[in-house]
């Protein structure tokens, strides 16, 4: 993304900055002073854009939603739900191959933060529930009800996030691998049922 001024690119900067330490380290885990010396800005320019780390993390959690809802959104065009898993895992394979793929930001940050950061788990809950609709749209597509395509999206999401977490834990590609063909087991199962 092109920002025009120099201050819009500083800002932008360390929300990007931030973004990653926060998804590698934790939230708890930076300060200030981390984000500041990754980015290479002095202080005054964090403090000029941002009140707090509070109010920065919630830059963050847009920034996360954005990035991560167009990626997936962008997936999702014009594909049923088998043709969608495959190339979001298989993109997330790759990534974890290169060691670039962390987990989900929304599970790994909201659930760091989900009770001594109730105000700001919540934007993380926001994003959580638009991939749930990105998935539901998805199962629709694919020729699954609408009211069905709900509980089964929800379904979907809660083993992609469980996968996803455990792949973060464990730094295992192949539970990526073995969330590619739950993901698709799942649907197969409740396809038939339908």
């Amino acid at each position: 993304m092109i920002k025009n001024t120099k201050g819009e690119q500083s800002k932008y900067k360390l929300i990007e900055c931030a973004a990653d330490l926060f998804l590698k380290n934790g939230y708890n885990a930076t300060g200030i002073n981390d984000i500041l010396g990754y980015a290479g800005l002095p202080k005054g320019s964090f403090y000029f854009h941002f009140s707090s780390k509070k109010n920065l993390a919630i830059e963050v959690a847009a920034y996360f939603e954005k990035e991560i809802s167009q990626w997936i959104l962008e997936i999702s065009k014009n594909k049923n739900w088998n043709e969608f898993v495959i190339e979001l895992t298989n993109q997330m394979i790759s990534g974890a191959e290169q060691n670039k793929h962390m987990g989900c930001p929304f599970a790994v940050l909201g659930l760091e933060i989900a009770f001594s950061e109730p105000d700001i788990a919540e934007y993380y809950a926001k994003s959580m529930k638009k991939l749930t609709l990105i998935f539901t749209n998805v199962l629709k597509f694919s020729g699954i009800p609408e009211d069905k395509a709900q509980v089964l999206a929800n379904k979907e999401f809660a083993v992609y996030e469980g996968h996803l977490v455990y792949y973060r834990i464990s730094k295992e590609i192949d539970a990526l691998r073995r969330m590619q063909k739950d993901l698709i087991d799942i649907y197969e199962d409740n396809k038939e049922e339908l």
